[in-house]
């Protein structure tokens, strides 16, 4: 077999065995670095409304919200908004109901009661409103 220089570099300059350089996450175990408990992993999605976000950007807002969830193969979506915005938000909706995921909940900004988890997958409105007008472009 014919050494490469890659194999010469990397014989010289390892210093440690392979499963000691794997990130220490409690979720991580075993030399392979194989995840094997996803029980404490979050499934959430949190999409943070701003108090000036635009009510005729929440129809996107949200179509892109439900497929950034279902493109990360999370399960729940939670938006957060102002509470002057839930009424539109939840007219939007009921426009894509078939769409969002089924443990999709609406919490008002700074009185929510439920803690969101701080391994949630956290994205900006304006970045499901990207999402929301490229997906409804194609």
């Amino acid at each position: 077999m014919t050494r490469t220089q890659l194999d010469l570099w990397s014989s010289e300059t390892a210093e440690e065995p392979p499963s000691t350089i794997l990130p220490t996450h409690p979720e991580v175990s075993g030399e392979t670095g194989i995840i094997t408990d996803l029980s404490e992993l979050s499934t959430l999605v949190t999409v943070l409304v701003d108090d000036d976000a635009d009510p005729l950007d929440f129809p996107v807002l949200l179509a892109g919200a439900a497929s950034s969830t279902r493109i990360l193969g999370l399960d729940e979506l939670h938006v957060i908004a102002p509470a002057r915005h839930l009424p539109k938000l939840a007219v939007a909706a009921s426009e894509i109901a078939d769409d969002l995921p089924e443990t999709f909940q609406f919490c008002e900004a700074e009185t929510c009661v439920h803690e969101h988890p701080d391994d949630a997958t956290v994205l900006t409105a304006e970045s499901v409103v990207w999402l929301g007008r490229k997906l409804a472009a194609s």
